[in-house]
């Protein structure tokens, strides 16, 4: 090789070798982020407009969830980097049956579901998450408080950490507490699986806290608005609101709606009911949105009245009782299946009232037997028909300006074509109206709706049925639906005004976490000059 051969390869891997340094320079520079969720859709949706911000801020997301793919490919798209919980990936593994073996004596079998299940799959998945950030040199933890893996990571590696709370702050699950005593039953539930995981990897959950139904942060963003969130109870009323309210700090960033996002409807999410069920048994009404029908309604000038029920009802808790976790809002022992179909008969009934200038929407997930109180085609005699032949006969009760699908994209809908949202109102359902600018009919379950519905109806957002297994009828739904689409409703103008305040949730987030990350690689910078 000739001399002027020699320099130009010499020169060639000086470049390479400056363009790996710049690389690895720029890549040490990166805000790595580690996101901790649980497997619930409601707490999902959130969470991909904030991962797409992140990413355009050149941050590096490692978005820790279990083995569903409809949230995997969803947190891949928004642009994150998805993280196993355990080692290996084990497809059955399921967070939510963690601890279920650790039956008590059965006298608190609601509460003792809500509290163990978080800590038992800590004290499984912990020593992995662990290492594994570790490895991808975290720099600061963002974690759903429903659970504490996000806060165990943060605490043995020295980190930052923050929740992000997708629902209107805690005030919104006080009427969950009316008697102080359940939070002692809680702590004492608790306190078996806090030593464990102090022991095993020396965090102190401060589980015996009486406010460590959910694990907050010292710094918690909450995705809404001042005026949406939910009032904790006065000074002196609640020890467990007092108790929050000294140590920690509830930050209102906005809301967590995107155009460009993925979002996973009710149907798409894995409960255990689904699980259960063969694929083929499954209802599908299809998942597009009926173009047809709405151009027809358009045409016409017809209202578009849109009603989805939420995945708690439709999917996980399809055949488990709702009542107690509702505050007294579900008489005990309501199942999904009683709630969803009793609204859904309801409104039918009021949409063939409404009459053709009134078209509506209707998500029924795809349990095999979401459409049984509307008949099945099945002979008194004869053998039960698949689900396909009770569909067909169900069909045949359905006014023809009601159209049915399993799931279809909400936003989308709410966006360009309804008119009212019949929603249960969990916290996301219940923005997303609001940041379209489309008034409630509000039909509430449990958790945290009946405060959201109270609000709807304070706030003259829409209208509210509390108490809906008495509440909704059909004539009770006929009224509410005229009454929220009319002309120059006020509704509509408030509606309106809500949805401006509600903006730049992402970006507000976003900046919140990369301004942490880049204050503790400062630190950590000086920390290791003056070492050196």
């Amino acid at each position: 090789m000739g001399r002027a051969g020699a320099f130009a390869e010499h020169s060639q891997q000086s470049q390479q070798q400056q363009q790996q340094e710049v690389g690895e320079a720029t890549k040490e520079r990166e805000p790595i982020v580690a996101l901790f969720n649980i497997p619930l859709v409601g707490h999902m949706n959130p969470t991909f407009p904030l991962v797409m911000e992140l990413v355009r801020r050149g941050c590096r997301v490692h978005y820790f969830l279990p083995p569903n793919e409809d949230f995997r490919s969803a947190a891949r798209t928004a642009g994150a980097n998805v993280e196993s919980y355990l080692e290996g990936d084990p497809v059955d593994f399921d967070m939510e049956a963690c601890g279920a073996q650790d039956g008590g004596d059965g006298s608190d079998t609601a509460l003792r579901e809500l509290m163990v299940w978080p800590l038992a799959s800590t004290l499984l998945v912990g020593d992995y998450i662990i290492a594994r950030c570790r490895d991808l040199r975290v720099q600061v933890v963002l974690y759903n408080p429903g659970t504490p893996h996000g806060l165990i990571v943060a605490e043995r590696l020295g980190l930052p950490w923050v929740s992000l709370v997708t629902f209107l702050g805690l005030g919104s699950v006080a009427d969950l507490f009316p008697d102080p005593q359940i939070l002692e039953v809680a702590k004492a539930i608790r306190r078996p699986y806090g030593q464990v995981i102090k022991e095993t990897f020396g965090v102190d959950l401060h589980d015996q806290r009486i406010s460590r139904f959910m694990h907050l942060a010292r710094l918690n963003l909450v995705t809404t608005s001042e005026d949406l969130m939910a009032p904790m109870p006065p000074a002196g009323h609640a020890e467990w609101a007092d108790e929050a309210q000294e140590l920690c700090e509830s930050r209102r960033v906005g809301c967590m709606v995107s155009d460009e996002a993925l979002h996973i409807t009710a149907a798409a999410a894995t409960g255990p009911t689904l699980k259960a069920a063969p694929v083929a048994a499954r209802s599908d009404f299809g998942r597009s949105l009926p173009l047809e029908e709405l151009a027809a309604a358009a045409a016409r000038g017809a209202k578009v009245i849109y009603a989805a029920l939420g995945t708690m009802a439709l999917s996980t808790r399809w055949s488990q009782d709702l009542g107690f976790q509702s505050g007294g809002n579900l008489p005990p022992g309501t199942t999904g299946k009683d709630f969803c179909q009793h609204v859904w008969r309801a409104l039918i009934e009021a949409t063939r009232r409404l009459g053709s200038g009134y078209l509506c929407v209707l998500c029924v997930g795809t349990q095999p037997d979401a459409l049984d109180f509307l008949g099945d085609g099945q002979a008194e005699d004869g053998p039960a028909p698949d689900v396909r032949v009770r569909h067909v006969g169900a069909m045949a009760a359905v006014p023809k300006n009601v159209v049915l699908r399993s799931s279809l994209s909400q936003v989308q809908m709410l966006q360009s074509h309804a008119d009212a949202f019949v929603s249960h109102v969990g916290f996301n359902s219940m923005q997303q109206s609001l940041y379209a600018g489309v008034p409630l009919i509000a039909v509430p379950q449990a958790v945290d709706q009946p405060a959201n519905a109270r609000r709807v109806e304070a706030s003259e957002w829409g209208r509210a049925f509390l108490k809906p297994m008495e509440s909704v009828s059909a004539e009770s739904l006929d009224a509410a639906i005229r009454e929220v689409t009319a002309a120059g409703s006020r509704f509509q103008d408030v509606t309106s005004a809500a949805m401006s305040r509600l903006q730049g949730g992402p970006a507000r987030a976003a900046e919140i976490l990369v301004a942490i990350s880049e204050a503790g690689r400062r630190v950590e910078q000086v920390a290791r000059q003056g070492g050196a």
